[in-house]
């Protein structure tokens, strides 16, 4: 016994390496202009050390003022164990005026980023937002459309949360975030902190997307077979956007759930990748009993173990995503996500296309998304393990029950930049109440019209750091639908490091 225990200490410790552990950014835009080359890319956050290869052509100026102002940190620190990084987060954004209540659409958002490396295998990073921000009319109706101001919530703020009012007809949160990360050596890692998931290689998921706000967790990744192998569970907790019924005050804590989910990736080359999910929203919250212990399988690590718990109390999903390579830089992807306690499926794919035209720093994507109606929904009586995380959807942010299609991109020139979002949904549901709240019960009767919406975002400008991702741009937006036709104007100076998916 002795024996072995030394040979996995040695496993462990001897073969150390010097190299960052921490997760690259979900920003879509500025993550598809950074990196070369993504291995096991359906697996999100992606580990800087293992599954990127960091683009090497930054600019580098003679004076130390401009690479401080365009390439750098705004605090950076290198000493022989550490290597510490700060930088500032920021969205002002300035839009239209609202005349018919007399606000202005605008944003505010201030922030700081600290990341590190302690060490060779020990990373973090901590972030902090403080938001006020005035929303377009459609995403302030849906905000609103989710508030219960009887329990101090008085609406959501898309990816941070509950949110309070501000100044009437606004929105105020803050949001907090960050992770350890440890790598006793090259084939391991294991991370414990509060923040979100994505998979897929599309702009969207089925199964689990940046989109909700971020929650606690526990994770452990392992790399087997000279990294051709990518296996890793997460363990997170998360809470309904409901306060405890038996509770006296408003301010009583939010019901619990728990959430855990196992990913495969198989990539035998640069060119295929074949990729396993499961999933499940596990009950915590019982009327009767208060809190009580989730099933097993929520604390099992091991791919198919959810599969004996799928009945109707928990909500269990299932999913598989492949991709790709038709050449060097055009890539197709397709993810099927199931739920076989609705014996329902969705479908998307996609084609994505790397420096288009011979254009740096650009990416061409097309993506058709397709999920059926009731989708994720559960029983009247599970209402507590709605696939949902603070009012947010944790795939899609239109929910179930509709068809999609989008083309994303970017062209940039040296330091300009092009950007543009379109996409058109057809839905059976009105975009403001979507089917994860729903119950299967009410979905039998409930009359649907199908509901179309064009939504077009584009904006134009100049990339100014490339570190804290930096920059100022010009914008447009227009939403149309069935019953509304909506358009906004906006300048911002900001620093992209998450996604908004406000394009609902």
């Amino acid at each position: 016994m002795k024996k072995y225990l030394l040979l996995f200490l040695y496993f462990i410790f001897i073969f150390s390496f010097h190299s960052q552990v921490k997760n690259s950014s979900f920003s879509y835009f500025n993550l598809n202009k950074t990196y070369k080359k993504v291995q096991h890319s359906a697996l999100q956050p992606y580990l800087e050390s293992h599954q990127l290869q960091p683009d090497t052509n930054n600019v580098k100026y003679k004076k130390k003022i401009l690479n401080k102002l365009f390439s750098e940190s705004l605090l950076d620190v290198v000493d022989d164990e550490a290597h510490l990084k700060l930088d500032p987060l920021f969205n002002f954004s300035l839009g239209p005026r609202n005349n018919e209540l007399n606000y202005r659409y605008y944003s505010n958002v201030r922030g700081l980023k600290i990341s590190g490396d302690l060490g060779s295998n020990l990373s973090f990073e901590t972030r902090f937002y403080e938001n006020q921000f005035f929303y377009a009319d459609y995403l302030r109706e849906k905000s609103d459309l989710r508030s219960n101001p009887s329990m101090g919530v008085d609406g959501i703020a898309f990816g941070l949360g509950r949110s309070k009012r501000f100044k009437n007809y606004g929105n105020d949160a803050s949001l907090a975030n960050g992770y350890l990360s440890f790598s006793p050596n090259k084939h391991l890692n294991f991370q414990i902190g509060h923040g979100r998931h994505f998979f897929g290689n599309g702009y969207r998921s089925h199964l689990i997307s940046d989109y909700a706000p971020d929650y606690p967790y526990l994770s452990g990744q392992y790399y087997l077979f000279k990294n051709k192998l990518l296996y890793k569970h997460v363990t997170a907790w998360m809470r309904n956007l409901n306060r405890i019924p038996a509770a006296s005050t408003p301010e009583a804590l939010f019901v619990p759930k728990s959430f855990s989910f196992n990913q495969l990736s198989f990539s035998p080359n640069d060119k295929l990748s074949i990729a396993i999910f499961e999933g499940g929203i596990y009950k915590m919250f019982d009327i009767q009993n208060d809190n009580i212990s989730p099933s097993f399988s929520f604390y099992s690590p091991i791919i198919g173990s959810k599969f004996f718990d799928i009945d109707s109390t928990n909500n269990i999903m299932y999913g598989i995503n492949w991709s790709y390579k038709i050449l060097d830089n055009i890539m197709i992807y397709n993810q099927i996500p199931v739920n076989l306690t609705n014996a329902l499926y969705g479908f998307q794919l996609g084609l994505k296309w790397s420096n288009p035209f011979k254009l740096d720093n650009s990416f061409l994507n097309f993506e058709w998304n397709s999920s059926p109606p009731g989708m994720y929904s559960m029983k009247r009586l599970q209402r507590y393990q709605t696939y949902s995380h603070l009012g947010h959807e944790l795939a899609h942010p239109l929910g179930s029950g509709f068809q999609e299609f989008l083309i994303i991109g970017q062209f940039s020139k040296e330091r300009l930049f092009l950007r543009f979002n379109y996409n058109f949904s057809l839905s059976m549901n009105n975009y403001n109440e979507n089917e994860v709240f729903e119950a299967n019960e009410d979905l039998l009767f409930s009359v649907r019209d199908d509901n179309y919406r064009h939504f077009l975002s584009s904006s134009v400008g100049l990339f100014l750091n490339s570190s804290s991702k930096m920059e100022i741009a010009l914008g447009y937006t227009s939403r149309i639908t069935n019953y509304s036709n909506e358009n906004y104007f906006s300048i911002s100076w900001r620093t992209y490091l998450k996604n908004d998916y406000f394009d609902q």
